[in-house]
């Protein structure tokens, strides 16, 4: 079953622009995962420190593929330390 996932991910300001580019730089490489459906970045506009990756996989085992895979091993590497929160949301398609 398909499921989406809403990460928000918030910059200690300082580092938003690392934190940013950290995750710009997942984009190509996850995009390219089989059973990646979607996976975008976007900025809330009341505050630039919040970056929402809003992503759809084909199913659970997909989602877990990804977690393991060297390049979100970067990602979690790059952003240690610079955000004062990362919120990872699953859910379920209903309609």
């Amino acid at each position: 079953m398909p499921l989406s996932v809403v990460a928000t991910i918030t910059a200690k300001s300082e580092y938003r622009a690392e934190v940013r580019q950290a995750l710009l730089d997942i984009l190509a490489p996850s995009r390219a995962e089989t059973g990646c459906l979607q996976y975008d970045l976007h900025v809330a506009q009341d505050n630039p420190d919040r970056l929402v990756m809003i992503e759809r996989w084909q199913d659970d085992a997909t989602l877990v593929r990804h977690m393991a895979s060297a390049h979100f091993a970067a990602l979690e590497a790059a952003i240690d330390g610079k955000v004062t929160g990362v919120d990872i949301v699953r859910l379920n398609p209903v309609a």
